[in-house]
């Protein structure tokens, strides 16, 4: 009988240790998930300001010929409706993070479970001008097969087995987003830092005459590193990568608080930059 009872009571604590396991490591993963998000629209809206700055700039100091303003309002438009349509999908990818966030804490009612499937189908459907390549689609192809189903709710299992393949995708063409975004930028900012570097370093430099003061030389230093615009976009793509890297080990169960605070404290960080890079402006 006393045999029994103990047999009872360790299924019962060995159950109760496999809980805990699953709330160890899915805690935090919505969370980052809305910090990811709200770092990366922070960052494309940033780029956004920045190429609508440099190109009325432009347009300033250029020639005056409605042939060149037509196809300029064009062209930004079209930038104005991408940035607007990947927007709008990542702020479905905020809500669905939300709602996994409810699950994984204890929500598994059906509305919340039915609200997650729903927004993950929403996510199939790529922003206009954003694909990622068919190299990285195969890479993220078959990642349900990864899912630790002893680490995971049923119901959060279910929703992480159908969406896997789903969220490293829309990960991956945020990704592209910032790829075109830094592309976008740094042809221009080159523009800027080549004209701010031949009036503020070379001229000056090369007139044996004029004294290079503090302000020459903080010229040069800045010329010699890389753009803090740029450097933002770059950093911001480095917590991407990450964020990717935290999503599969979430559905491996190999997901750690750990990882996650890193994470958080990286975004953090990024926003905190481009923060600078703002005011600096």
């Amino acid at each position: 009988m006393f045999h029994r009872l103990l047999l009872t009571v360790s299924a019962l604590l060995a159950l109760s240790g496999c809980a805990t396991v699953v709330v160890d490591r899915s805690q935090g993963l919505g969370e980052a998930g809305k910090a990811y998000v709200a770092s990366i629209r922070k960052v494309n809206d940033f780029a956004l300001e920045k190429s609508l700055a440099f190109t009325a700039d432009m347009l300033a100091v250029g020639p005056r010929d409605k042939a060149i303003l037509d196809e300029t309002n064009a062209l930004m438009k079209k930038r104005v409706a991408l940035v607007a349509d990947a927007a709008r999908y990542f702020d479905a990818l905020d809500t669905y993070f939300d709602n996994l966030d409810a699950l994984v804490k204890g929500d598994q009612s059906e509305a919340t479970a039915t609200a997650v499937g729903q927004l993950a189908d929403s996510l199939k459907q790529e922003p206009v001008g954003l694909k990622i390549s068919d190299e990285r689609k195969k890479a993220i192809t078959g990642l349900a097969g990864y899912v630790a189903k002893q680490f995971h709710a049923a119901a959060v299992e279910k929703a992480l087995v159908r969406d896997a393949d789903t969220i490293a995708k829309a990960i991956a063409l945020s990704d592209q987003m910032l790829d075109e975004q830094i592309r976008w930028i740094k042809l221009r900012d080159d523009v800027v830092r080549s004209k701010a570097y031949i009036d503020e370093v070379q001229t000056p430099f090369l007139k044996p005459d004029v004294q290079l003061d503090t302000q020459w030389k903080t010229a040069w230093s800045g010329q010699m590193k890389t753009s803090p615009t740029v450097a933002v976009l770059v950093e911001a793509k480095a917590a991407s990568k990450n964020m990717s890297e935290l999503w599969v080990s979430v559905l491996r169960g190999k997901h750690s608080s750990a990882e996650t605070l890193a994470l958080l404290k990286q975004l953090k960080d990024g926003v905190d930059a481009l923060n600078a890079v703002k005011q600096t402006k």
